[in-house]
């Protein structure tokens, strides 16, 4: 499955090539990511920038992608705080966009943001009107503050609040993910997102659902690394495992066509 291209749904190379793990620091660069994706045949990749992680700028991150490959995409990385205390949330989306991002990542930690927000709906169908795709985090396996309230129901609940907008769901709730599926079923407005999730949960039982959704799911899901957390060779790996015996159709609907096709980019 190499001559079948890759786009990686969530990377995310800084400015400084440091991570939130001191072992990444000075590794975790555009440049190297770049030489690692022509070695994989991964074409694509979301370039997705965090609050307070390696020196990331909201003014500065989607030129500062850009200059470095034609293959990376920038997305930003939002300050959910920014939106209730200093910006409209028309005025903060569409700066991003005048920035020439392709898509925001919001992420409960990091963006400071519970799924029951009443903000939430607002944003997503602010930004799916900029043409901005839009990415919630789904890792929600972490104590602290409000964060407990991030959990299945209220993820449903959210989606049934969003009238049709468009929205990927990152880690599609790793170790929930059957469950994911299931509900991703009543609204067609989802993309469930594979990163970290395809390479993290390696000979656990998560094998048989990954395999299940590319057998079954093909046209609904998408795959990512989750860089620097997993390397481009990793994705390959893993891609090629559940993609084995699967109709080419299927196998290039997740590879890139899914994605590219739901955030309109094109193929």
């Amino acid at each position: 499955m190499n001559n079948i291209p890759l786009f990686d749904s969530l990377v995310h190379p800084t400015v400084n090539g440091n991570w939130l793990q001191p072992k990444y620091d000075g590794k975790n660069s555009p440049e190297e990511l770049v030489v690692q994706m022509q070695e994989n045949n991964i074409r694509w990749a979301f370039a997705v920038g965090l609050p307070d992680v390696g020196n990331y700028n909201l003014e500065k991150y989607s030129k500062f992608i850009r200059s470095k490959s034609d293959s990376l995409y920038p997305v930003a990385g939002l300050r959910f705080d920014d939106i209730q205390k200093k910006h409209s949330i028309k005025e903060l989306l569409t700066k991003v966009s005048k920035l020439n991002y392709v898509g925001i990542k919001i992420h409960p930690r990091f963006s400071k943001v519970t799924y029951d927000n009443v903000l939430l709906p607002e944003v997503v169908k602010t930004a799916n009107g900029l043409n901005l795709a839009v990415m919630l985090c789904t890792y929600f396996y972490r104590s602290g503050n409000d964060y407990y309230r991030n959990n299945m129901v209220s993820l449903r609940e959210l989606l049934s609040k969003l009238n049709g907008e468009k929205i990927i769901l990152l880690h599609s709730c790793t170790v929930r993910l059957l469950e994911m599926m299931e509900i991703a079923r009543e609204f067609h407005n989802v993309l469930l997102d594979l990163s970290l999730t395809l390479c993290k949960y390696e000979g656990s039982s998560l094998d048989l659902d990954i395999r299940f959704l590319f057998k079954n799911f093909d046209r609904r899901i998408c795959v990512g690394s989750d860089g620097p957390e997993f390397d481009s060779k990793k994705l390959r790996e893993r891609f090629n495992y559940f993609s084995k015996g699967l109709e080419r159709e299927k196998v290039e609907n997740i590879a890139y066509k899914n994605i590219m096709n739901f955030t309109g980019l094109g193929v």
